[in-house]
């Protein structure tokens, strides 16, 4: 697949049924389990020791202070960031038994991730960084790429930019664009490192809605996060300090 196989083709059907839902049978299924990870610098531990499980449709969030970590943790779940101990799992799959290309595989085809300081490819448009990953993993038709890709667009309010390169962008619309971006393959987990850091409220609350709402159609939520609004829509809240869950919150 090509970008020239998006163009000229037309948007017909503009509703959130452009997602699927997951079966009812699957809701309960686990999809991610940490156990005991821990990640040491000399004699620092960044992580010590957290374990815990998400099942399908769960919505988690992590909260805590800056420095307590929350984003190396999530950089270990995600694999780009080896543990000194413990492990994850992916289902019934362990992390550290896949290659890199394997992971990567699995990664495009089944996690969506969102960035603390998003990055997006300079010499695309919003719509085809938008579009990148159905490059990456054809999981879909474009005409069902090109339905997703606009309702998303118009989810997140990037009409007046969507044919913009990164270099005219603003943080919070290249933020907006990469949170598109990481759902357009209709993820079966979202590992999101402060989705709504450099967004301004009213943007914050359109990512808010739109989180909600894939999460009322299956999507697995993971998310870390200073936002307590976004947090609080999560079903559980861990806190994290000095490296450890301290407590359940809710």
């Amino acid at each position: 697949m090509h970008f020239s196989h998006f163009r000229n083709r037309s948007n017909s059907i503009l509703d959130s049924h452009l997602f699927g839902s997951i079966p009812i049978d699957s809701e309960g299924k686990m999809i991610l389990r940490i156990n005991n990870l821990s990640r040491e610098y000399g004699k620092s531990k960044a992580v010590n020791g957290v374990s815990f499980d998400i099942n399908q449709s769960d919505y988690v969030a992590i909260v805590g202070p800056s420095g307590s970590g929350k984003t190396t943790l999530l950089s270990m779940i995600t694999g780009m960031l080896s543990s000194t101990g413990g492990e994850v799992y992916f289902d019934t799959t362990k992390v550290s038994d896949m290659s890199n290309g394997e992971l990567a595989n699995f990664r495009a085809r089944n996690i969506g991730l969102i960035f603390q300081f998003s990055e997006l490819l300079p010499d695309l448009n919003v719509e085809e960084n938008i579009l990148l990953p159905a490059l990456l993993v054809e999981k879909f038709s474009s005409k069902e790429y090109l339905e997703k890709c606009e309702y998303l667009i118009q989810s997140l309010h990037l009409e007046s930019i969507r044919k913009s390169y990164p270099s005219k962008l603003s943080g919070g619309q290249i933020q907006m664009t990469a949170i598109a971006r990481s759902l357009i393959n209709e993820p079966e987990l979202l590992l999101a490192d402060e989705p709504s850091g450099d967004l301004d409220p009213e943007n914050s609350e359109l990512v808010r809605n739109l989180l909600y709402d894939f999460n009322s159609r299956g999507l697995t939520i993971l998310l870390v996060t200073h936002d307590m609004n976004l947090a609080f829509d999560a079903k559980t809240i861990y806190e994290m300090r000095e490296g450890a869950f301290t407590r359940v919150v809710k």
